[in-house]
C-alpha cells in the first residue's frame, strides 16, 4: 500500500497540470491580493483574507476535475492493467488513490492558508488579526475544506461508474453547480418535508453550520446529527465507489 501511495503521490505532483495549477492558483491569489489592495470598494481587506483570495474556487474545480478523472484516464491508458499485473488488488489501487487525493487536498488546504496569512502581511497590514478575524478565518476554511471532501467522495464514485475521462469530468464540474443549485432548494422544501432533511447534500451544510449554529433551524439538524449524516454519507460513497471499482471489468 504505501508503495502505491508513493506512486500515486508522485505522478499527481509531477502531472504537468497539476503544477501549472499550483503556479495558477499562486498567481491568482496573488492578483485578487492586489485588487483588493487597489479596489477596496470591490473587495476589502478583510473579505479577500477570509476568504483566502478566492482560492476556493480554483482549488475546487481542480480537484473536481482530479477526482472525475483519476480512475478513467488509468483504464483508458491501460496503467491499471500494468498495476493489477503486478498483484496489487483493486481495493489497494482505489484506496491508494483515495488516500493521495485526500492527503493532497489536505496539504493543498494548508499551503494555501499559508500563502493567504503572508499575502495579508504584504497588502492587507492594516488588518488586525483578532480573535474574532482568527475564529472566521479558521471556521470559513474548515467550511470549505469538508464541503469540497463530500464533493470528492461523491465525483470518486461518478468517476469509478464512467470509462469516459472526458464525460466523468464534465459531469463532475456541472454537478458542482447544479448540487449547489439544488441545496438552496431542498432547503426551502425541508420547511415542508421534514423527511427531506436526511437527503445528502443536506450534509453539505455541516462546515457552514459549525460557523453559524443558527442554520440548524433551516437544515433541521442538529450540529452532531448532521456531523453524523455527513460521515454515514461520505463512508458510503467511498464504500460504493471501491465496491463499483471492484466489480467492473478492466
Amino acid at each position: 500500500m504505501k508503495t502505491l501511495i508513493r506512486q500515486e503521490s508522485y505522478k499527481l505532483m509531477k502531472q504537468r497540470s497539476t503544477q501549472i495549477f499550483l503556479i495558477g492558483l499562486f498567481l491568482f491569489q496573488l492578483l485578487v491580493a492586489f485588487c483588493s489592495k487597489k479596489y477596496p470598494k470591490f473587495l476589502s481587506d478583510r473579505d479577500a483574507f477570509l476568504n483566502n483570495y478566492m482560492a476556493i474556487i480554483l482549488i475546487t474545480f481542480f480537484v473536481i476535475a482530479i477526482c472525475s478523472t483519476i480512475i478513467t484516464k488509468e483504464r483508458q491508458f491501460g496503467t491499471l492493467r500494468s498495476l493489477l499485473y503486478r498483484k496489487f488488488s483493486y481495493i489497494q489501487v482505489i484506496t491508494s488513490k483515495i488516500i493521495t487525493l485526500v492527503t493532497f487536498t489536505i496539504l493543498l488546504f494548508v499551503g494555501n492558508s499559508l500563502v493567504s496569512l503572508v499575502f495579508k502581511f504584504i497588502f492587507a497590514n492594516k488588518l488586525e488579526l483578532t480573535h474574532k478575524i482568527w475564529k472566521v478565518w479558521l471556521l470559513t476554511n474548515l467550511n470549505n475544506f469538508l464541503t469540497l471532501l463530500f464533493l470528492m467522495s461523491l465525483v470518486i464514485l461518478l468517476g469509478t461508474l464512467l470509462n469516459s475521462s472526458n464525460l466523468a469530468l464534465m459531469i463532475g464540474i456541472i454537478g458542482y453547480f447544479v448540487i449547489n443549485v439544488f441545496n438552496q432548494m431542498l432547503i426551502a422544501l425541508i420547511a415542508k418535508f421534514d423527511w427531506l432533511k436526511w437527503n445528502p447534500l443536506n450534509m453539505m451544510n455541516l462546515g457552514e453550520q459549525i460557523q453559524n449554529h443558527g442554520l440548524h433551524q433551516m437544515t433541521q439538524l442538529s450540529l452532531t446529527q448532521i456531523s453524523i449524516g455527513y460521515t454515514v454519507y461520505i463512508a458510503i460513497f467511498t464504500i460504493l465507489a471501491i465496491y463499483s471499482f471492484c466489480k467492473k471489468s478492466v
